[in-house]
């Protein structure tokens, strides 16, 4: 009996040893109360600005493939190039660049695409921001148009990843065609319904989110002139509108 209770004793040692084995580990990291952080109030849960990440390098590199331009270059007025029933949209040879530094509000966005026998690139490389959620010129986790309270309501309020706002020319067959015109270019939520393109805006909603599909991605870019037309939409002289829904981030 004596021997029975021995063993067993010896056995909850044991037991009582491994389980500080298996313990250790956590302790010997060094991990003290509140090294990893500690959320304050909502903290834990709210979406936090780029600058509030320790390791935030502010260097932004995507490609877009898959170039649709909404119209036609060479369309007259009257003219509809945001096309949200999705009519007009025009594929064509070409690829967006993106390679920017949203810390200095600099860098490059560099659109080449091919209509017809003309060959069109636009550089966009001076941003600047006119307000303030416009960030100096390049912007990242920010919402815009639609009910958001941030730029024009042309198109539906989206979750924008990166944006940016300033001065882009327009090159045709390598001559300089637009000088200085207003640019904007959006890393955006997808827009246009997959099967019919479509874009469901405007419509009457019940929830709060803008008319857009946060399961897909894409990059906008427009191109406008200070001339306006009311005969067009939007009621410019001049608006390209080209996207890309085949966003690589490198």
């Amino acid at each position: 009996m004596r021997q029975i209770r021995s063993s067993m004793f010896v056995a909850a040692l044991g037991l009582v040893f491994l389980s500080l084995i298996y313990l250790k580990p956590a302790t010997s990291l060094g991990a003290g109360p509140g090294q990893f952080g500690t959320p304050k109030g909502d903290e834990g849960t709210r979406i936090f600005n780029a600058t509030e990440h320790p390791d935030y390098s502010g260097q932004f590199r995507l490609t877009g493939q898959g170039t649709v331009l909404v119209g036609s270059m060479h369309d007259r007025s009257p003219w509809d190039h945001l096309d949200y029933a999705g009519k007009r949209l025009n594929p064509v040879p070409g690829r967006i660049l993106v390679e920017v530094d949203e810390r200095t509000n600099a860098g490059l966005v560099l659109a080449d695409f091919v209509e017809g026998t003309d060959r069109y690139r636009i550089v966009f490389d001076r941003f600047a921001g006119a307000v303030p959620y416009q960030d100096g010129g390049i912007a990242t986790r920010v919402y815009e148009h639609g009910d958001s309270g941030n730029g024009d309501p042309l198109y539906p309020k989206t979750w924008l990843y990166l944006a940016g706002w300033g001065k882009a020319d327009v090159f045709k067959n390598g001559d300089l065609l637009l000088k200085d015109y207003a640019a904007h270019f959006m890393v955006m939520e997808r827009s246009r319904d997959p099967k019919t393109h479509e874009v469901h805006y405007p419509t009457k909603r019940t929830l709060p989110g803008g008319e857009t599909d946060p399961a897909g991605m894409e990059i906008d870019l427009w191109v406008r002139s200070k001339d306006q037309n009311t005969k067009n939409f939007p009621p410019y002289e001049t608006f390209l509108h080209l996207y890309w829904e085949e966003v690589t981030w490198r």
